[in-house]
């Protein structure tokens, strides 16, 4: 299979990670043994790293075909869930131009520096942009063209934002494409075709690493339905037990005995576009900068996924606003019985934080915790009681989202 995509230096500040990937070493890795051809790799990358990349080359057993640019970017992530920011900043100007990329399967991501012109028989185009670029803009081709997206860069591109008019003018609008794979992140996928669609559900796993799932995903989707003519259906179903297999073991390549180990059993979860949205208590502290730009960070976070929040920072307030603490304590605690959910911040844990998530637990409210810095006088009570603590962002709002749901 040829693949175009980046090859970057990855960063995470909480948990702390360093990695060489990027969205092109990271499927080339990914597909090792999924496909039946020797990966091909064509990528932009600095000199000074061009021994690691073979390094990648030889482990995982793929060619490389390198366009030189001035520095190998960088991606740093402040937390496992959150919007990269990349350096050099200039990167994004180097408009480098990756052509003469033919062949019968080819998986073409998004590049930072520049554009890969494509032609090819069956073609997978995942963007991985906030402003995702057609697929025939650059003069890129494909006999059979398969769209991998996400819902911000499926609206994007199909200037709908409704699930049925995306695919419709997806399909049938200028872009024209064979087959399009909506990728909707805790919710499940949605893949169609001119004759079917297919729900594909996402597989619960206890700790999901977010940072290069979606490589994975439509790496494994490539190799199956580009490479190896499987049905769309299935590809996406394989590539959903793959990248749940990652998000808990971040270990390459993903055999197809691997793949096979996710059990098709009670952990597949997919929720419908036209579900209720939950509604999610966000319990934490917020006196100071530093708790509420966490405070911040979470609600956006899950608001992105598509639930309703309940922020007592936002939509109730400080007790020095109210006539008496009854007062506020009240609305809290109304808030919190129409809560489906309680999500709680547990680092500086405070009083008023505790007594919610105890209010949550005696009335039967699931609680979901994320810590960077779990106080073990904290545990016994909160682990006690059923709540749930995770340690990384990405594994405590899926599990959030697929309990709220539930």
């Amino acid at each position: 299979m040829i693949i175009a995509g980046g090859a970057y230096h990855e960063t995470c500040q909480f948990p702390p990670d360093t990695a060489f990937f990027g969205s092109g070493v990271r499927a080339a890795a990914a597909t090792e043994t999924i496909v039946s051809s020797r990966n091909q790799l064509h990528t932009c990358i600095g000199s000074a790293d061009n021994e690691t990349l073979e390094t990648y080359a030889a482990t995982f057993d793929f060619g490389v075909h390198i366009t030189e640019v001035p520095e190998t970017v960088s991606f740093d992530y402040l937390h496992n869930h959150s919007n990269p920011v990349f350096s050099p900043p200039e990167a994004s100007n180097y408009n480098y131009e990756l052509s003469g990329i033919s062949g019968d399967a080819i998986l073409r991501f998004g590049l930072l520096e520049g554009s890969a012109i494509v032609s090819g028989e069956r073609v997978v185009y995942d963007p991985q942009s906030a402003d995702p670029v057609p697929f025939s803009e650059n003069g890129s081709t494909a006999e059979e063209l398969a769209l991998v997206l996400n819902y911000d860069e499926a609206v994007k591109l199909a200037s709908e934002d409704d699930v049925e008019a995306i695919f419709t003018e997806l399909m049938a609008g200028t872009t024209a494409a064979d087959v399009v794979v909506l990728k909707r992140g805790a919710e499940g996928a949605i893949v169609r075709t001119p004759r079917t669609t297919t729900r594909i559900p996402v597989f619960q796993t206890e700790s999901v690493w977010g940072i290069g799932s979606g490589d994975v995903f439509s790496a494994i989707f490539a190799g199956e339905w580009a490479e190896n003519g499987e049905s769309a259906a299935e590809a996406a179903l394989t590539a959903s037990k793959a990248t749940a297999y990652y998000c808990k073991h971040r270990h390459l390549p993903i055999s197809r005995e691997l793949i096979e180990s996710v059990p098709n059993t009670s952990s597949s979860t997919f929720i419908p576009p036209d579900a209720t949205p939950p509604t999610v208590y966000l319990a934490g502290p917020f006196f100071d900068i530093g708790e509420r730009f966490v405070v911040e960070e979470v609600k956006h976070l899950l608001e992105s996924e598509g639930v309703e929040v309940i922020s007592p920072a936002h939509d109730i307030g400080r007790a020095a606003e109210y006539d008496s603490p009854e007062e506020v304590a009240q609305q809290d605690l109304d808030a919190i019985e129409k809560a489906d959910l309680v999500f709680a911040l547990l680092d500086h844990l405070d009083s008023g934080t505790h007594f919610e998530l105890g209010y949550a637990r005696k009335d039967g409210t699931p609680v979901i915790g994320y810590t960077n810095d779990f106080e073990t006088s904290s545990e016994t009570m909160l682990l006690g009681s059923g709540c749930e603590v995770y340690e990384d962002l990405s594994s405590a709002v899926y599990h959030a989202i697929w309990r709220a749901y539930a």
